[in-house]
């Protein structure tokens, strides 16, 4: 398991770093965000994972890296 917990935290690692270099534009946009929750809401009911905690933390996961982005901006 920890093996794995680490390898999530890698992934997370470049996903953030990439949300700072790449301007997910389409992402912005409600419809957009509503298509991609969809999305991972139906891979996560096909994995056998809980759907609401996945969907939450995607629904998160979108808002720090738009708030990263709107950081790096600043700077």
């Amino acid at each position: 398991m920890e093996a794995i917990d680490q390898q999530i935290l890698f992934l997370l690692s470049q996903r953030f770093g990439l949300a700072r270099e790449h301007d997910q534009v389409a992402l912005q946009n409600d419809d957009a965000r509503t298509a991609q929750l969809a999305s991972i809401r139906r891979k996560a009911f096909e994995l056998g994972i809980p759907v609401s905690l996945v969907t939450d933390f995607w629904d998160r996961m979108l808002d720090a890296s738009a708030a990263m982005r709107e950081q790096a901006r600043k700077t």
